[in-house]
């Protein structure tokens, strides 16, 4: 008789203790699938988040770095055209500087002929007063500016007052002067080389 009443005792326990593993199972399921569930989602809005924040950190260290390259270029280019600058200007005078002494070490016979030469570029209705240096006075005789005038319909007369010239000559008419000095002519000649100098020197982006 007892058996019989501990039986179905023992047997309700078991259904309930069942029950409730299975009910803490299920609720542990859910647990576990609710937690996946927001975890999932915080990793989608962390995800994205830091998408954004690393597009947006890469766009601001893009232009940082464009801004930083843009001025090393710009930097570069100004260093590169003062050193061609100062090249040019050091070709420039040394070729101006190798002229005027080629011209004043010139012998009287070929200085005088290039003075001749120029003078021969003035117009011949023109007449008016040379004036020359020191030592180009002393060079020149009276038959010099005899060949001179030889042929012209207005005459040229040697000023005897020397002028502070490196060489060359001053003829001053009746209204204006006509500047054949040394230091005019290597002037127009500096003018001259130096667009030359400019094409032989620049790089494609970087005027002078």
């Amino acid at each position: 008789m007892p058996f019989s009443i501990n039986l179905p005792l023992t047997m309700s326990i078991e259904r309930i203790r069942k029950h409730i593993i299975e009910n803490a199972q299920k609720e542990a399921e859910q647990i576990i699938k609710t937690a996946e569930e927001q975890f999932s989602a915080q990793v989608d809005v962390a995800k994205v988040s830091i998408e954004k924040q690393y597009h947006e950190t890469l766009q601001k260290e893009e232009e940082r770095f464009k801004e930083d390259m843009k001025r090393a270029i710009s930097t570069l280019k100004t260093d590169y055209k003062m050193r061609l600058l100062e090249i040019k200007n050091s070709l420039v005078d040394d070729v101006i500087s190798h002229a005027i002494n080629r011209i004043q070490l010139l012998n009287d016979d070929d200085y005088l002929a290039l003075l001749k030469k120029w003078l021969s570029n003035i117009p011949d209705h023109l007449e008016g007063q040379l004036f020359v240096n020191a030592m180009d006075f002393k060079r020149i005789a009276d038959n010099f500016i005899g060949s001179i005038n030889k042929g012209r319909k207005a005459k040229i007369i040697l000023n005897k007052t020397a002028i502070e010239i490196k060489g060359g000559f001053i003829l001053k008419t009746k209204h204006y002067e006509i500047d054949y000095t040394l230091d005019t002519i290597v002037k127009n000649l500096r003018t001259t080389l130096i667009p030359k100098l400019n094409d032989m020197l620049r790089l494609s982006d970087v005027e002078l």
